[in-house]
């Protein structure tokens, strides 16, 4: 969850996000939408402009000390506005509202190239220790050179049968009878079905970490986004469509990227005709708890 430079330059540039700005009091960073953030749909929902989200609330704190520090961000908070498209210029603007030595509250602006609000959120950040050599070692005015991860796929996934039901769906993604989506392939989930809801599975690659070694911040807010999103389908009948409308994400502590799995397991809080509210909670084997989130998902009910 750290907000160095890796955010911008690194985890986050797998999903797109590159042209970091900033000045004496914002930063900027831009996402262009292309296929390998579509979910299972084909939909440009929350979770994919997720990371970039995170990393310039984040990064603004960060970025507000002289030296490198130790900044994680303790809460993000989004709400969905215009939806977002294949082709979408996004441009994502963070300033400080708040800033002491140990806290700092950001608020986030994502629009696209007509201006239309995306996103708009808040998040807290907080300093959790003094500079390292490690943390000494980053230039702020370098951004880090792209992972090696696979070419974004070219086309958007196959239609779904309108017939089926948010449980059927999800069945035929986890016996592998339909793609999960570039989005779930990118961030290399594997679902599961249990009685509450779908529980997701993951092995972090090298490529989600920063430099510290943990997951990067925006590739937990979108992987435990795309938890909540998948809980909210099930919840959807033949013809029904739903989108994430706000998503809340508290970060407990940093998962290392060493090999061993991550778990999200979810749960329906409550469902209505159009509203419902899940949560999504992030664990390792040992029962660590790394994120909890809450999501609304607004349903077009087709009857």
């Amino acid at each position: 969850m750290m907000s160095a430079m890796s955010a911008a330059g690194d985890p986050a540039a797998v999903f797109g996000v590159r042209d970091l700005r900033r000045d004496a009091s914002s930063v900027v960073l831009h996402q262009r939408v292309d296929a390998r953030v579509l979910d299972h749909r084909g939909r440009v929902e929350m979770p994919a402009y997720a990371a970039m989200a995170e990393s310039v609330s984040s990064g603004i704190y960060w970025y507000s000390f002289d030296e490198p520090v130790a900044t994680v961000q303790a809460w993000l908070a989004m709400t969905a506005g215009a939806p977002a498209r294949v082709g979408d210029d996004l441009r994502a603007v963070s300033e400080l509202s708040h800033r002491d030595d140990t806290y700092g509250t950001a608020a986030l602006t994502v629009t696209n190239a007509a201006g239309a609000a995306v996103c708009t959120g808040v998040a807290r950040d907080v300093r959790v220790g003094r500079t390292t050599e490690a943390l000494l070692a980053l230039d702020k005015d370098t951004v880090a050179p792209r992972p090696v991860v696979p070419p974004p796929p070219s086309a958007a996934p196959d239609a779904i049968d309108p017939g089926w039901d948010g449980g059927r769906i999800l069945a035929a993604i986890a016996h592998g009878d339909i793609a999960p989506g570039p989005l779930s392939e990118l961030l290399s989930l594997r679902l599961t079905l249990s009685e509450a809801g779908p529980v997701l599975e993951v092995t972090p690659p090298p490529w989600m970490a920063n430099p510290l070694g943990a997951v990067q911040g925006g590739v937990i807010a979108s992987l435990i986004g795309q938890a909540c999103s998948l809980a909210g389908q099930l919840h959807t009948g033949p013809g029904d469509d739903y989108t994430m409308a706000d998503l809340s994400i508290h970060y407990f502590r940093s998962p290392t990227v060493d090999g061993r799995p991550l778990t999200m397991t979810t749960h329906a809080e409550r469902v209505g005709r159009r509203l419902a509210t899940v949560s999504a909670t992030m664990s390792d084997p040992a029962g660590t708890v790394y994120a909890r989130a809450v999501a609304d998902i607004a349903y077009r009910r087709a009857s």
